[in-house]
């Protein structure tokens, strides 16, 4: 019954779901493209000798932690054809950018039963694998009706949303409770999972993003730019503040200013979380009176420029590469922070705001090993980078530390393939 009814209201709210994709349309106009496969329609045709595993990851981030998993199915697995499902056009740009014709990718038809049917009916897959929390009722319910296999790997759970799940725990604790696989990423997300759902067969394995490889051509090619970006021989000291979100520039762009005071040849790399914002963001940057470059223009970096914007779609390592300190958004305002694996991977020095729900673990491990600064506003982002760029050794340490985090918890790959072996054999 209570599927029933999200059904019928999912059903009421399809002209809103269209409605949303035009206006972000309106920045992205990707989002135009492709709305047939978003009612079960199929661009592409599976191959009719092989059998078919399905991954579905919602966006960027998910992507970025399918990438080990990914690139051992097909190694692994190279008589089996790889579907990946995404739901943002910027999660398929990187996905083809990053795999290209190794996989086939198609949108996530919406949680409807006829276009959930029409899909599987054209790709009959004999797994699906779903990344972290993507919980979709009539999914998985006609998955486990047509004998497909479903497993949820790298799952998390925050404490908000296990909150807002127990809400309408009638309609998610079966739909928990009928998925045949959960692996979760860390004791506490497993603690939520079974919170909501009596099982007990849920198993840890770990973050699959910590199972990322940094690749060694970054090195050599970050030192070439940063010799470029030198001033009187000395390198800029450069300050990264990645996957920020509205109001969190304004507070970046504040400490910046504070900074340059004492440090006026320091750089601010400033990557927005959402592409629909780049141009917000580069008009918010000229309103500061900064100097600004455009990653995607392609503009040089001068000894003027103190503003880079990274403007661009999977390029968040390299910008990485290039800086000293990191910060990471998302956790100035009440959304639970970003990824922090990315730039402890490159060993940085970094920095956070005080919401970190989304990565409790994660962060909790950084902060003891001193890997993480926790800030609260521009004043204190602007004193501690101002205290780390005056003492080099102490960014070495603290990157080493962060470093170190990230490679304790490696692993997860090798248990969840483990885990997935006799299903895909099926």
């Amino acid at each position: 019954m209570p599927r029933n009814l999200y059904t019928a209201l999912f059903c009421l709210l399809l002209p809103v779901y269209f409605a949303r994709l035009c206006w972000k349309g309106l920045s992205n106009k990707e989002y135009f493209l492709r709305w047939s496969e978003r009612l079960g329609y199929s661009s592409e045709l599976p191959s009719k000798d092989k059998s078919i595993i399905w991954i579905h990851a919602v966006s960027v981030g998910e992507v970025n932690a399918s990438m080990p998993l990914l690139r051992a199915l097909i190694t692994d697995y190279p008589y089996s054809e790889i579907l990946v499902t995404t739901t943002t056009p910027t999660g398929s740009k990187l996905l083809i950018e990053r795999l290209g014709n190794k996989i086939k990718h198609q949108y996530l038809p919406v949680d409807i039963p006829f276009f959930i049917n029409r899909f599987l009916n054209k790709w009959n897959p004999k797994i699906l694998i779903l990344l972290e929390t993507e919980i979709w009722p009539n999914l998985i319910n006609i998955c486990k009706s047509r004998g497909i296999y479903s497993a949820l790997v790298n799952a998390r759970l925050s404490e908000k949303s296990k909150k807002n799940y127990l809400k309408y725990s009638t309609l998610i604790k079966p739909v928990i409770e009928t998925i045949d696989l959960i692996l979760a990423q860390f004791e506490s997300d497993k603690r939520r999972f079974q919170e909501i759902a009596d099982r007990k067969d849920i198993n840890t394995c770990g973050n699959l993003k910590f199972d990322q490889d940094v690749p060694k051509e970054l090195e050599d090619i970050s030192e070439t730019i940063k010799q470029d970006w030198s001033i009187d021989g000395k390198y800029r000291p450069t300050l990264i503040a990645a996957s920020t979100h509205e109001t969190e520039e304004e507070e970046v762009l504040k400490a910046f200013k504070l900074i340059l005071k004492s440090s006026p040849n320091a750089l601010l790399i400033l990557v927005p979380r959402h592409l629909e914002r780049f141009d917000k963001v580069k008009k918010l940057i000229n309103t500061s009176g900064l100097t600004l470059a455009s990653r995607s223009k392609q503009e040089e970096v001068k000894r003027s420029t103190q503003v880079l914007l990274g403007d661009t779609i999977g390029e968040l390592n390299f910008l990485y590469s290039l800086s000293d300190v990191a910060f990471v958004g998302g956790s100035l305002i009440d959304h639970g922070g970003q990824n922090l694996l990315e730039p402890a991977a490159q060993s940085l020095a970094l920095l956070s705001g005080p919401s970190l729900r989304n990565f409790s673990d994660i962060s909790e491990q950084l902060i003891k090993k001193e890997g993480l600064t926790v800030i609260r506003n521009a004043q204190e982002l602007s004193d501690v980078f101002v205290q780390l760029i005056d003492n080099p050794d102490e960014i070495k340490e603290r990157g080493r530390a962060a470093f170190g985090v990230f490679m304790e918890n490696r692993g997860a790959l090798e248990k969840i393939i483990g885990y997935l072996h006799e299903p895909l054999q099926v």
